[in-house]
């Protein structure tokens, strides 16, 4: 995605990673609903024209989301799909990769809840090459182009037992999408992102309240000049926090107190 996607697709993450974090089981189950959802409006040309067109009204794209999902997926998952629809796309199947992305980024976040993130971007990449390097497979990939389902089927069963069920699970979604862009280049294509979530740092924040935007912000900037990079933060509300909030970037563990003067040092430094 480029441009009007680009900026949309960050703006949607970014609300929706800042929503208190669902558990394995749902994340897991959370994916699995928007490649669903993904599908079900790519199975129609009008439903797609009508979610993507920037011309049409916000609440007529909203209706039509909640007639086809209301009360069959979770809330997470209807309201990723309508954080979506109400924002610009530069291209009509920009909308299907933003619902399949988001599935992509619950898996990766599972696979970093069980330190199996750096794995699975590794196995993506070299399922990627295998693909490739083996005329059989490529070959029956694309026998099965016209049955995405079939396809997902033979990829998964070939990498079963032999990677991360993670890296098949999100293998078997690349090859299973209804796409003129060759297997290889799809598993190869999510594995790019899994490499780009990998390169970021996350941040637990538990705090005693909800964080407003400014504070999020504030906290977001001050951990960027702690890490030099972006970090993510992941939002939880636990009323038993000391202090009133406890931040955990991988093994490190801070509370308001700590992270205050590491950035004060900082900025010593740097002056």
């Amino acid at each position: 995605m480029r441009g009007t996607s680009s900026t949309s697709f960050a703006e949607v993450l970014r609300q929706l990673q800042a929503a208190p974090a669902a558990d394995g089981a749902a994340l897991e189950t959370e994916a699995q609903e928007l490649f669903s959802v993904a599908d079900a409006i790519d199975s129609s040309n009008q439903l797609v024209r009508t979610l993507s067109d920037p011309g049409r009204p916000a609440e007529v794209k909203e209706s039509a989301v909640r007639a086809l999902l209301e009360n069959r997926v979770s809330p997470r998952a209807l309201e990723a799909t309508l954080e979506i629809v109400r924002r610009r796309w530069s291209e009509q199947e920009d909308i299907l990769d933003a619902l399949e992305l988001l599935g992509v980024t619950s898996l990766l976040d599972l696979a970093l809840r069980e330190g199996a993130l750096e794995q699975v971007e590794t196995e993506l990449f070299e399922v990627s090459q295998l693909i490739d390097g083996d005329g059989g497979l490529t070959t029956a990939l694309d026998g099965a182009r016209d049955d995405p389902s079939r396809r997902a089927l033979l990829l998964r069963t070939l990498l079963e037992g032999r990677t991360h069920r993670l890296t098949a699970v999100l293998a078997a979604r690349a090859v299973g999408r209804r796409t003129e862009t060759k297997p290889a280049r799809r598993v190869e294509e999510i594995a790019r992102f899994a490499s780009d979530r990998r390169r970021r740092a996350f941040a637990e924040v538990y705090s005693a309240v909800p964080l407003s935007d400014a504070q999020q912000s504030r906290l977001g900037a001050v951990l960027a000049g702690v890490y030099g990079r972006e970090v993510q933060l992941n939002l939880q509300v636990d009323p038993d926090v000391v202090g009133g909030l406890r931040i955990q970037v991988g093994d490190d563990l801070y509370d308001a107190t700590v992270l205050a003067r590491l950035s004060r040092a900082r900025s010593q430094l740097v002056a």
